[in-house]
């Protein structure tokens, strides 16, 4: 796992003595207090406020059940679920009372660093595009339609984040079962909604070229 070290929020409101607050280590949680990682001296922040976590090659934030709220780009976070978190996202907490934006100067992960962008811009592959921000997916320059689930979105942008690079298991059920543990998503489950991502996006789903299974490994768009 590459560490995280350089990444860091950066403070747009709500911070009068912060202007950017360091990441230092794969596993970070932020909260008005003293016995967090993060201090953030706010008093619309609760204690344990939020979570950070970097695991392999994608960051994640989730709501730690604060009183007021963690939103990410506008949308507040259910308790306890993870996201993934992009280079230029905004997090606000209480609302807008603290606005903090990711930032990854250095970008440290080891995938593609192109296909890291800020959750409003096109992220675009020879076939593929996907937008994050209105999670819209267009094949080869047609808007799918009907849009895909949540669920087949979010596995879908992993996988897509994460292009040229293998995409383990584990990582997609974290994706697409945040509620569940890994080790209780089976594979069984995980390669039945490939292939239904599959039907939904390939030309030829017995003959997928733009989600390929890597054996012992797990998925990949190249």
């Amino acid at each position: 796992m590459t560490s995280p070290i350089t990444a860091s929020f950066n403070v747009e409101t709500g911070l009068e003595d912060q202007k950017v607050i360091p990441i230092g280590s794969p596993s970070v949680i932020a909260g008005n207090s003293d016995a967090v990682d993060l201090r953030i001296d706010n008093r619309f922040v609760s204690r344990r406020h939020f979570q950070v976590r970097f695991d392999t090659d994608v960051f994640y934030i989730s709501d730690l059940g604060s009183t007021n709220g963690t939103y990410l780009n506008g949308t507040r976070l259910p308790p306890q679920e993870e996201h993934i978190l992009r280079d230029g996202d905004r997090v606000g907490l209480a609302v807008d009372n603290v606005i903090l934006v990711f930032s990854e100067p250095s970008k440290t992960v080891r995938i593609d660093t192109a296909v890291i962008r800020e959750a409003t811009k096109r992220q675009v592959a020879s076939d593929l595009v996907v937008e994050s921000g209105s999670r819209d997916v267009s094949i080869m320059g047609q808007r799918l339609s009907p849009p895909l689930s949540k669920k087949e979105f979010d596995v879908l942008e992993l996988l897509y984040l994460g292009r040229g690079n293998a995409v383990s298991r584990d990582e997609i059920a974290k994706a697409g079962w945040p509620e569940r543990s890994e080790a209780d998503v089976t594979p069984e489950e995980i390669d039945q909604y490939i292939r239904r991502l599959r039907r939904r996006i390939e030309e030829n789903p017995s003959r997928p070229k733009l989600i390929v299974t890597l054996r012992g490994h797990g998925y990949r768009i190249p």
